[in-house]
């Protein structure tokens, strides 16, 4: 059992482990990481700040600007807790999985490196916007959904900088308009999901990322 946007109480957390399931808590800071490793948590998926689509935060209150990468937030979750820590957020190729492994990371999890691939279930104009040069950036935004997610800025980011800590009431609001842009391709109005390491996410297949995410 996986959880993120928050940590489950301990007693539900004994109740899936005696059940024989795993329990999985996505954290974004050493209280977090702490607060999971308390509740009974098996592992702990640690999310950095370059991470695509929605951090996986326990609150919906505004982040400092600038974070630590996963590098050191790696090391700072080690410092609080002994569990399996999955690393996660920029994480494109081989040098930066070998980076989060010295770093203590028992393994990694990856996002945007797939999302050309002809595998994804992301829309066409999705993928073809991540190796699209009018495409420069990356930021983070409440627009799409009311809660922190991190995509490629486009109109839509633009025209709503400060869209309100509300959620699910944003993301209720705003799913019709993001049908309607991806029915239309309509990649200015599209939530276009996306890591700080965009531009290495490559259009080749999944077991070909795989291998060079792994250098073999």
């Amino acid at each position: 059992m996986s959880f993120t946007f928050g940590c489950p109480a301990a007693e539900l957390v004994a109740r899936f482990r005696a059940a024989g399931s795993l329990v999985w808590v996505t954290v974004i800071s050493p209280a977090e990481a702490a607060a999971a490793a308390s509740a009974g948590a098996d592992f702990l998926c640690v999310q950095g700040p370059e991470a695509g689509a929605h951090r996986g935060t326990f609150t919906n209150e505004d982040r400092p600007a600038e974070e630590p990468g996963l590098i050191p937030l790696i090391g700072e979750a080690r410092r609080v807790t002994d569990l399996p820590l999955v690393a996660a957020g920029g994480i494109s190729d081989r040098s930066a999985v070998a980076a989060a492994l010295a770093a203590g990371a028992s393994a990694v999890q990856c996002g945007t490196a797939f999302l050309r691939c002809p595998e994804s279930g992301a829309h066409p104009a999705h993928k073809a916007a991540l190796a699209d040069p009018r495409f420069s950036q990356t930021a983070v935004t409440r627009a799409f959904s009311g809660r922190p997610a991190r995509g490629l800025v486009n109109r839509f980011m633009r025209d709503h900088p400060a869209a309100p800590a509300a959620y699910p009431e944003i993301n209720n609001a705003t799913r019709p308009l993001r049908s309607a842009a991806a029915a239309a391709g309509d990649v200015e109005r599209m939530s276009l999901w996306a890591g700080r390491a965009y531009r290495a996410a490559a259009a080749r297949q999944a077991a070909e990322v795989v291998t060079a995410l792994c250098g073999t």
